[in-house]
């Protein structure tokens, strides 16, 4: 495949917000290469499966993108998974596979792609959540992966200042991807009425991207959220906590 247009590599492309970025970078002239377990809903450039959660399949997952271009323009560190469980009832095998999959993974696939990313000097977009700033009761595991994945981002990026390598933190909140039904867990999610569009995500993710922003809240009144949560610390455990409580 190797090409002169931009490449962007997405993991977790099966579904969900990898369909919506491939789309969008694909649209705006992007060959894409796609990592996920399963086949993509939509056949999008050039799939490759791995298990990112065996750090034995990563060499041969970067050599195999490494056939295909001699550049990456962009790599989107998209694969996630949540878990729904009080500290208390929590699954152990469980929690480790969500952080194996949620925050270790994501940094050893940056940590090997960074010479392709140094060729065109790119970026790396981490997808991380909401939850990454905003403690959610038995959504604790989730919410600590999401908190570890802001920390690692946020000190990339300045260990990367000289290289011309930038990363973009996106912190999604609830959108429609069917998300819940896929995560670890005994407990269901209460109703979340305000679930917004991946596609709609994924677009103000590309203007993010095409501006070099450090971060995106998407949508941007969680911002607001956070700030009532630091204001009013008590009342807002009460109040998250009791939407589990129903």
């Amino acid at each position: 495949m190797t090409t002169a247009r931009p490449v962007t590599v997405i993991t977790g492309i099966s579904g969900g917000f990898g369909q919506a970025f491939a789309h969008i970078f694909s649209k705006n002239g992007f060959e894409i290469i796609g990592i996920s377990r399963h086949e993509p809903e939509t056949p999008i450039g050039h799939h490759l499966s791995a298990d990112l959660t065996d750090p034995a399949s990563l060499p041969h997952l970067v050599e195999q993108i490494g056939r295909l271009t001699t550049h990456v323009d962009v790599l989107i560190l998209n694969a996630g998974v949540g878990l729904y469980d009080s500290w208390k009832d929590m699954n152990l095998d469980e929690l480790r596979s969500l952080v194996e999959l949620n925050f270790f993974s994501p940094v050893a696939l940056a940590k090997r792609m960074l010479p392709l990313l140094k060729t065109s000097k790119g970026t790396i977009i981490t997808v991380s959540s909401v939850a990454g700033f905003l403690p959610v009761p038995c959504m604790g595991a989730y919410c600590a992966s999401k908190y570890a994945l802001n920390a690692f981002s946020d000190t990339l990026r300045a260990e990367l200042l000289d290289t011309g390598i930038h990363v973009l933190n996106i912190l999604p909140g609830r959108i429609n991807t069917g998300f819940s039904t896929r995560a670890f867990g005994s407990r269901t999610p209460p109703e979340t009425p305000f679930a917004g569009s991946p596609e709609k995500l994924a677009k103000a993710a590309f203007r993010a991207y095409v501006k070099k922003k450090r971060q995106l809240v998407y949508p941007g009144w969680y911002r607001f959220l956070s700030f009532f949560r630091n204001t009013f610390p008590k009342f807002y455990d009460r109040l998250s906590s009791g939407k589990w409580k129903k």
